[in-house]
């Protein structure tokens, strides 16, 4: 049966892998429990620095750029806020949550609590676009937006940046390959769609399910070299395929922004939305003299920001936020999602303190109240996500 489509890579069938670095900016393999879902595709960019020539050379003509660095790449995806249903267990999204903030805790049956910290972990991104798969390390999470409402599932915007990006891609082979083997031969120009360091299927062995580690892409000989040697024979010419995880089962289901009531100051709040940003400023040193093309490290030389905003009817009570703006009153707010045990996230901003709102609306008034999250002595406790 001929298949007019199989150079096409699309959005409906992406994949996306995300596993916790125990060490900075090491690529880390995902395994089967790592899949995460996304509301539409992961969106990324990897810039290659390109210097002008500069060198006078009689002439207005300008020859082919000096090849520079690999500069720090750009993410982001969004995603629904999906508890798992257990009290004392993770959310699919776990590893972002983990890098947003700092500190994860567990309580076992009650809750798992993330909180602030001075020093943020990084994660290995792993999406498959169709025909090829990309790989990301060093990723951190620069920013999340966390979106609830009444009108919608609660979501969460995750930005961020990463280290350096590697692909695989699929390709025809040239020749027959024996138990043993380690060595293939690509058909022509199969040498540009892999990266050292990638995972392949070779033909139908899969190395029971692990995949084939790159160790070597030889260029100028069209030949990639795997590890471990391959486990079964392979007839003529088989397709070298990136390689993924089976993904484990999902788990955890998206809860409605309807669901839970906002807290300020204790006392319970009708509102339409609420918006949380917190953007933690991490700075990839590019600058450094290293021995590589990329940036190794990361840091967090200024301060992290939390603000967002509430949005309500501009009830009697409404002018009660510009005394609180005027007076730079701190209040505790609460935002949860979901309202039964097992399926609740709460977002705490123990010291909210309101900015001067906004009123428009043409049939009933509505007020836009914004905010900013600010610590309390005890520093790094502005903001926390309780799953429960």
């Amino acid at each position: 049966m001929s298949n007019c489509a199989t150079n096409f890579a699309y959005a409906n069938e992406e994949e996306m892998f995300i596993v916790k670095e125990a060490n900075c900016g090491t690529l880390t393999k995902p395994g089967s429990s790592n899949k995460v879902y996304t509301i539409g595709p992961l969106d990324f960019s990897y810039e290659q620095e390109f210097i002008d020539d500069e060198q006078i050379r009689a002439s207005a003509s300008r020859l082919s750029p000096i090849k520079g660095r690999k500069m720090p790449g750009d993410w982001g995806c969004s995603t629904y806020v999906k508890p798992s249903g257990t009290k004392g267990t993770a959310p699919e999204h776990d590893v972002l949550f983990d890098c947003a903030m700092g500190n994860k805790t567990v309580n076992a049956g009650t809750s798992v609590v993330y909180s602030l910290a001075n020093q943020l972990d990084s994660f290995s991104a792993w999406v498959k676009k169709g025909h090829t798969v990309f790989a990301m390390r060093g990723c951190t999470v620069q920013g999340a937006e966390f979106m609830v409402s009444g009108d919608a599932i609660a979501s969460v915007n995750w930005s961020g940046n990463f280290m350096e990006q590697k692909w695989a891609g699929t390709c025809k082979s040239s020749g027959t390959y024996n138990t043993g083997a380690s060595v293939i031969t690509l058909a022509t120009g199969g040498h540009e769609l892999y990266c050292v360091g990638m995972y392949v299927e070779i033909g139908d062995d899969d190395n029971s399910g692990a995949g084939y580690r790159i160790t070597d892409v030889n260029h100028n000989q069209n030949k990639i070299t795997v590890t471990p040697t391959l486990q079964s024979d392979q007839g003529a010419n088989p397709t070298i395929a990136p390689w993924l995880p089976t993904a484990s089962a999902e788990v955890g289901t998206p809860v409605h922004g309807k669901l839970g009531m906002v807290t300020v100051d204790g006392q319970d709040a009708i509102i339409l939305s609420a918006g949380v940003t917190l953007t933690n400023n991490i700075k990839y040193y590019i600058d450094e003299k290293n021995n590589q093309w990329t940036a190794e490290r990361f840091g967090r030389p200024g301060y992290r920001d939390l603000e967002g905003s509430l949005e309500l009817y501009f009830l009697k009570r409404g002018p009660s936020y510009f005394y609180r703006a005027e007076y730079q009153v701190a209040n505790a707010l609460i935002v949860p999602a979901g309202n039964v045990a097992g399926y609740i996230m709460n977002l705490s901003i123990p010291y909210a303190e309101y900015r001067t709102p906004s009123i428009t609306g043409d049939e009933e008034f509505q007020q836009t109240v914004p905010f900013v999250g600010v610590a309390s002595a005890t520093l790094n406790d502005e903001f926390e996500i309780t799953f429960q």
